[in-house]
């Protein structure tokens, strides 16, 4: 009996030192989580000034006052022209202060978007991160799809705090060129991989090109004033570029660099998918070490029970 007691507590120690390793592999494998996501569809009319919850019930953005920005039933509609209209500084839905303080390493960043006129600005989505000229962006300029836009980089250009002492660039760097329709729908994904400085850019869940460059802030994290639609500039500067002529459908932010099957599988999932259907492609970061944890703890208790049948007269 002394023999098959020490066996099981051998087991015992086994297995549970085989769970630890398999959650702490799980929390590393399934690093991404949806951490922001805005269905634009499903507020109905919003009247400028007041404010909205995201659908993860986390995070509260303002519709900003502004007579080119409109939220309706069809979304995040922003217009574009000259004459001052259309300034990025102004128009879009702003996130609440310290709603990226959890985004500190790699991300990847959805935005579900129906371009009206792919000749009139470019500012889809933008944020400060403090020094002159340095805001993170994606819009596109003509017809191409970039990350930055004129007048500002999306890695803050270098200097200070970048790790790959890039060059300073005020007038942002491009991932990759895409031809955009007018009338036309789009998925346009990217993602940023922290430890390589490297982006990628998606297109209707396809990549289509790649660019390696830090950011001066090294997150997320390091941004202020994060628009939709928009691109707050310095407190001290009343200019910005003009906002993408656009309707905004989905806007959603991962914590974690999705991988070319994720990007694929939430496409094929389209617009306006549920935070449900989201989950099953991009888990919970400990969805998996609980599944493994089950899975060890079934077979604890299943040899434990054999083990005291064979202990019985």
């Amino acid at each position: 009996m002394k023999t098959q007691n020490s066996t099981i507590r051998r087991q015992t120690k086994l297995i549970l030192a085989i769970s630890a390793t398999l959650a702490g592999l799980g929390m590393a494998a399934q690093a991404q989580s949806l951490g922001i996501y805005y269905n634009l569809q499903t507020y109905g009319a919003v009247a400028n000034g007041n404010s909205i919850l995201d659908a993860l019930g986390n995070t509260t953005a303002t519709l900003n006052n502004d007579a080119n920005t409109s939220l309706t039933g069809s979304g995040l509609t922003t217009a574009s022209g000259g004459g001052g209209s259309g300034n990025s500084a102004s128009t879009g839905l702003t996130l609440a202060s310290g709603a990226l303080n959890g985004f500190t390493g790699s991300f990847s960043i959805q935005d579900w978007v129906t371009i009206a006129n792919p000749n009139n600005g470019l500012v889809l989505w933008g944020a400060n991160n403090g020094p002159a000229n340095t805001y993170i962006g994606d819009g596109y300029t003509g017809v191409s799809t970039l990350i930055g836009f004129t007048w500002g980089s999306l890695a803050g250009g270098g200097g200070t705090g970048n790790p790959l002492g890039q060059p300073y660039n005020r007038y942002g760097n491009t991932v990759a060129g895409y031809s955009l329709a007018a009338g036309q729908s789009y998925d346009l994904l990217l993602t940023y991989n922290a430890s390589t400085y490297t982006f990628n850019q998606y297109i209707n869940g396809s990549w289509v090109g790649s660019l390696q460059e830090a950011f001066s802030s090294t997150s997320l994290a390091g941004c202020q004033d994060f628009t939709i639609g928009g691109c707050p500039n310095e407190p001290w500067s009343p200019w910005g570029d003009n906002t993408a002529d656009a309707t905004t459908k989905d806007f959603l932010l991962y914590n974690g660099e999705l991988t070319a099957s994720q990007v694929s599988a939430l496409d094929a999932a389209g617009a306006g998918a549920s935070v449900g259907t989201i989950a099953t492609i991009v888990p919970e970061p400990g969805s998996f070490a609980l599944l493994a944890l089950a899975g060890v703890t079934g077979l604890f208790l299943r040899r434990s029970f054999r083990s005291s049948l064979t202990a019985q007269p």
